[in-house]
């Protein structure tokens, strides 16, 4: 008899009404993106070397000739020299 009973209290633990059989709608979640930004540091100064010419010193430092002749006062492109400090502005592309 406790094998009948055992069987019974089984199959009422099963639920069989309309909405035991229905799926739950799909839960809502989120998630959170974080962006990074590198910044790498360009030197501020640059002291030329013998050999140096503007257009390396700019393309090697993203920035263009023309901001560095502007930032230092330069009278031409040509006119720098081995020792000279040159001001390097902020990133400016052409």
């Amino acid at each position: 008899m406790s094998a009948v009973v055992a069987c019974a209290a089984l199959a009422a633990c099963g639920t069989t009404d309309e909405a035991s059989r229905q799926t739950l709608p799909p839960l809502e979640t989120t998630t959170t993106t974080t962006t990074t930004t590198t910044t790498v540091p360009v030197e501020r100064f640059y002291t030329v070397k013998r050999g140096d010419i503007l257009a390396v010193i700019a393309a090697e430092r993203g920035v263009t000739v023309d901001a560095i002749v502007e930032l230092n006062d330069l009278e031409s492109p040509d006119a720098i020299q081995a020792g000279q400090v040159l001001e390097i502005p902020a990133n400016v592309r052409e």
